[in-house]
């Protein structure tokens, strides 16, 4: 996944300075994308827009997009038709969560962004990451 995610990240920069905002994609879309093109979770566009107001940490500086976008994607790939008690999903998710905070020393954006954000790339290198993350997570489970 962090090969999707780098790829991702790239697609911003093939358009003309000006236009790059129009085409910026956040934390928590990357993260679902890539999982999508990873995985083949066969999502479609909606998806894509219901984890947007995830980035910036829910644009209030708070829980992380890339981590809320990585949640987003084992909720898809774990969470099992009703009736379930999705226990493998919780674990999971649990488990994603622990490991992104020993990886970032916190769940937050404004946290992340001030000790990992990079003045060049910007949240870039955190998606990345938080993508390794991801994936060692989903390595130890499968």
């Amino acid at each position: 996944m962090i090969n999707e995610v780098k790829k991702l990240n790239e697609e911003e920069l093939t358009h003309p300075i000006k236009e790059r905002p129009l085409y910026h994609k956040n934390c928590a879309e990357i993260l679902l994308l890539a999982a999508n093109e990873k995985y083949n979770l066969k999502l479609d566009d909606r998806f894509v827009k219901a984890v947007c107001p995830y980035g910036g940490g829910i644009q209030s500086e708070n829980t992380c997009g890339a981590l809320l976008g990585a949640a987003a994607a084992i909720g898809i790939m774990y969470t099992e038709d009703k009736p379930s008690e999705n226990l493998k999903m919780k674990d999971i998710t649990k488990k994603l969560v622990e490991e992104f905070k020993k990886e970032f020393g916190s769940l937050e954006c404004k946290y992340i962004k001030e000790h990992h954000r990079s003045v060049l790339e910007g949240c870039n290198p955190v998606k990345v990451r938080a993508a390794q993350v991801f994936e060692k997570v989903i390595k130890e489970v499968d």
